[in-house]
């Protein structure tokens, strides 16, 4: 046998070996890393707390107040019967509008010629002067250019 053939012959060995090996050792490798990433589920037990009535309904009573509820004939509005039925609850004036978690305060007027006061601290400067600024000139200008 030729030195040039024996040695082709040992690397080839060697590499058979090597590849053998190296799958043999990714394997135990690979899982060993799915033993170690699979999720450990621990079970928590919490206590229940009991809510006293009180509190429960205390949020009711601050939407819709302590009035009893004003049973009204349903009218028909629309054809629709889900927006009949919004019309409806609606027309029924079901929420407590005194509060002051109403949805709408009913009391003051919805616009003003006065600007409301806004508190900006804690805004950036850029976006502060922006929701501050006076647009009445350029709301004027807008209805101008629309003929209004």
């Amino acid at each position: 046998m030729k030195a040039k053939t024996f040695e082709n012959l040992i690397r080839k060995v060697v590499r058979e070996e090597i590849d053998y090996a190296l799958r043999r050792e990714i394997k135990t490798l690979k899982e060993d890393l799915r033993d170690e990433l699979k999720p450990t589920i621990t079970e928590h037990k919490e206590k229940m707390v009991e809510i006293p009535e009180a509190t429960k309904t205390s949020l009711r009573e601050k939407i819709m107040g302590n009035e009893p509820i004003k049973q009204r004939k349903k009218q028909n509005f629309v054809s629709d019967g889900t927006l009949n039925d919004l019309l409806n609850e609606t027309a029924a004036g079901d929420t407590n509008l005194n509060s002051g978690n109403a949805p709408v305060s009913l009391s003051q007027p919805f616009s003003t010629s006065a600007p409301l006061p806004m508190d900006t601290t804690g805004m950036p400067k850029s976006v502060a002067n922006a929701v501050t600024r006076d647009y009445s000139g350029l709301m004027k200008a807008i209805n101008k250019k629309k003929g209004l």
